[in-house]
């Protein structure tokens, strides 16, 4: 069974970036809110998981898989580097 799940961070449409800077513009936001959502961005763009995501499966029986999982994403400013935590889970399909 091939994961249907696409890799990497895919906002709904190009303008998603423009459409929430519109949104803290008409908010009144300050300077800071405009970076920290301009910076959330790119870093869930530059990550390459979401969380939930299917890394790896493994067919057990007929309807049963073991699934290694995405269950959190952190960015680390000292080492400059994004990683995450992932959990093995085993799934039922109906």
């Amino acid at each position: 069974m091939k994961s249907k799940i696409k890799v990497g961070f895919k906002p709904e449409n190009k303008s998603f970036l423009f459409k929430r800077i519109l949104s803290l513009m008409l908010n009144r936001a300050g300077l800071k809110q405009y970076c920290l959502e301009i910076g959330v961005f790119l870093l869930k763009k530059g990550v390459g998981y979401d969380i939930g995501q299917i890394l790896q499966e493994k067919h057990l029986h007929e309807k049963t898989y073991r699934v290694k999982v995405v269950t959190g994403i952190f960015y680390s400013f000292k080492d400059n580097k994004i990683t995450h935590t992932a959990e093995n889970r085993i799934i039922k399909a109906k």
